[in-house]
């Protein structure tokens, strides 16, 4: 079973948002204040310390309309058909229904609180298909058996300011040795796998596993005020190491019976310390909140990789270019701030085609993971219009970055996929375009793309001239061509497709579009040809109207 929607309406900072959890890990990302940090807290509903916490004044969503009321559902789902028909999961039957339409047993789960009079009302309630309300004669007693074994867990920086791995740092984790059966099986599975992996080694890596995992997990097991005999030392790189090879070796064998020993050893760390709060075939939903803090980038990585294979939901978010690189497409789910509510965008599997997502991992999650954090993008055909749009945007006083405007070339990746990805993952986007006969394809892509095809110049620039190179000739700096390619401005009535050749020959396009902007810098923004200062300025004024 696992969590399959969050629908959240009026808690916090969020008015509306409805999340379609996925099975093996969300990677949330969003702007500050755009609901990131409510999610997770109404996530925490499922956690056991607070699933029956008492709602405040705060906590009711103020610039709603409906500001006096709010509720959290949650929708759990079988993974194949009778899977809630098990022993394990006797306790929730009464609130189990079949789906009709994928045959699979669904539980849904909701609280409600409402502001009267001064006093604040909840309600805990299980729902049927219809979303109409199920008797069941203790609540709390059926919720409480829900989260013994599906609890939420958050992972968050316990705020230890050294660096994971430093070999100075001296700091040390108590260990329930009760884990140790585990790691042994663990062990032995593994090297099945990977003979050349002493056992020193693969034991190393393991405990740099489970420091990292336990060194999350500190706030919670102090507040369990749990004691421990054994201590497991810091790891230092030579341990990230091996556990690197772990990864490696785990990636390789998509193998059940290590997944399940993973998990084994991850419920043993995390939660055998409490046997009251938790089923034995518990198997948690955890978040974590900006793992990538404290850490240094190559441990992010090692340690992202290793909780991959957890055979467990993820919820995390971040603001890491690094930890975005390292996640599949279909993981990442973007928040965006809207009037009414919180749209969430995510990619689904399969909404391109195996090259067109080859082409769109390579060029942007592997090359510029920042792109995916933008609020719009500027698409251009080659590395010259990168350069110099840049700068005379800076000209104009227009910072695109700072604006959350990123440009990207497409013409490596193609133009298609770029569109594609930006519209199911909710970034807006404008293309420039040469004149040329390249460039008239690449505006029927974009017709056939726009979301809104009765005013396709919000989305696209058709510059006038066969391309950017001639358009700058044309419009005011005919004068740095020819000094590049001639060494003279005077007398050079030579046709202008060949001054442009003779200065790249001279040059490149890049040397001369760094010399275009200078020329422009030099003689003020006036030169900056007026179709480009109204293309800036329309993107920044779009770009600052998402809320």
């Amino acid at each position: 079973m696992f969590l399959k929607t969050v629908d959240v309406k009026g808690f916090r900072g969020i008015s509306e948002l409805f999340l379609d959890v996925n099975k093996d890990g969300s990677v949330l990302i969003g702007e500050n204040a755009w609901g990131k940090s409510s999610l997770l807290s109404a996530l925490m509903f499922l956690s056991p310390e607070q699933m029956f916490n008492q709602f405040v004044s705060e906590d009711f969503h103020h610039n709603s309309h409906k500001h006096n009321t709010l509720s959290i559902t949650f929708t759990f789902c079988g993974e194949y058909q009778n899977q809630l028909n098990e022993p394990v999961y006797q306790a929730l039957q009464p609130v189990v229904y079949l789906n009709r339409s994928d045959k699979l047993q669904y539980l849904v789960y909701q609280i409600r609180a409402e502001q009267k009079e001064g006093k604040i009302v909840v309600d805990y309630r299980f729902l049927n298909e219809y979303g109409d309300s199920l008797f069941v004669e203790d609540v709390k007693t059926m919720m409480t058996a829900l989260v013994k074994l599906r609890p939420v867990l958050r992972l968050k920086d316990p705020g230890d300011k050294q660096f994971l791995g430093d070999p100075v740092n001296n700091h040390s984790i108590h260990v329930d040795p009760r884990s140790d059966k585990h790691l042994d099986l663990l062990k032995q599975q593994l090297l099945k796998y990977s003979p050349n992996l002493r056992p020193e080694e693969l034991s190393r890596g393991l405990d740099a596993a489970c420091y990292l995992l336990e060194y999350y997990l500190v706030d919670q097991k102090k507040r369990y005020n749990i004691k421990h005999v054994d201590k497991r030392e810091t790891p230092n790189l030579v341990d990230w190491n091996h556990l690197d090879q772990v990864n490696h070796i785990l990636s390789r064998f998509d193998d059940t019976a290590i997944r399940s020993t993973l998990l084994s050893v991850f419920t043993a760390l995390l939660v055998l310390n409490n046997p009251h709060q938790f089923s034995p075939d518990v198997v948690p939903i955890l978040l974590l909140e900006e793992p990538e803090s404290q850490l240094h980038p190559r441990i992010l990585s090692i340690g992202i990789r290793f909780l991959n294979h957890l055979p467990m939901q993820k919820i995390a978010t971040t603001n890491s270019s690094d930890l975005i690189s390292l996640i599949p497409l279909e993981k990442i789910y973007r928040l965006v701030r809207l009037p009414d509510r919180i749209a969430v965008y995510h990619f689904e599997p399969r909404a391109l085609s195996v090259s067109d997502t080859r082409k769109i991992m390579f060029h942007l999650l592997y090359r510029r993971p920042t792109t995916l954090f933008a609020r719009s993008w500027l698409l251009v055909e080659g590395e010259t219009e990168i350069w110099m749009l840049n700068e005379l945007a800076n000209l104009c006083g227009y910072h695109l970055d700072s604006e959350g405007i990123q440009l990207i070339e497409f013409a490596q990746c193609g133009l298609k996929p770029l569109i594609k990805l930006a519209n199911k993952i909710g970034i807006e986007w404008f293309v420039v375009t040469d004149g040329d006969i390249a460039g008239k394809h690449y505006s029927e892509t974009v017709n056939s793309l726009a979301p809104n095809r009765d005013h396709i110049e919000d989305y696209l620039l058709t510059l006038p001239a066969q391309n950017i190179e001639n358009f700058m000739f044309r419009y005011g700096f005919s004068h740095v061509y020819k000094q590049i390619a001639y060494g003279s401005t005077e007398h050079v009535n030579l046709p202008v497709s060949r001054i442009i050749q003779k200065a790249i020959q001279r040059s490149s396009k890049p040397d001369l579009a760094i010399a275009i902007c200078d020329d422009a810098k030099q003689r003020g923004v006036e030169s900056v040809p007026p179709i480009l200062r109204n293309m800036f300025g329309r993107l920044v004024k779009s770009a600052k109207t998402i809320y």
